[in-house]
């Protein structure tokens, strides 16, 4: 299937409005139904080997523990993505000052204090061990 660009704008908006009118996927997996379930047994302290038992035993659902991991793990990570969103434009500017004063502590010369090296290099030589820290 080759897809074409849309001639004009206005085509390439009523292009996106079509996608947009497409229903939603069914979920894919068999575990979607009971996330709220797996998630309190996890609360409350079952493992995955007991979450899966208990799913055999009272639901007639045969699922790996590991399956049960996994899908923990997949939804875990993808709630994590959307609690982190950039704040609203007036609070980025109200912090300016904080910005400046991050601006000015880089600016600032760092000091380095040099230590007192313990061995003296010199060509042809071997390494010496330097009784003055350094200095010889």
């Amino acid at each position: 299937m080759i897809l074409q660009q849309p001639s004009t704008h206005l085509e390439g908006n009523q292009f996106l409005a079509d996608f947009a009118n497409l229903p939603p996927k069914p979920p894919r997996s068999k575990l979607e139904p009971h996330r709220d379930l797996i998630r309190e047994l996890r609360r409350s302290g079952r493992t995955y080997r007991e979450v899966a038992h208990l799913f055999q035993e009272r639901l007639g659902l045969y699922v790996a523990p590991s399956t049960l991991h996994s899908f923990v793990k997949f939804r875990a990570k993808h709630r994590k993505r959307t609690q982190f969103e950039l704040p609203p434009l007036e609070l980025a500017v109200a912090e300016l000052p904080a910005l400046d004063r991050v601006t000015a502590l880089k600016a600032k010369p760092t000091v380095r204090s040099s230590k007192p090296t313990r061995f003296v290099f010199r060509e042809n030589e071997p390494l010496t061990l330097t009784n003055s820290g350094g200095e010889q």
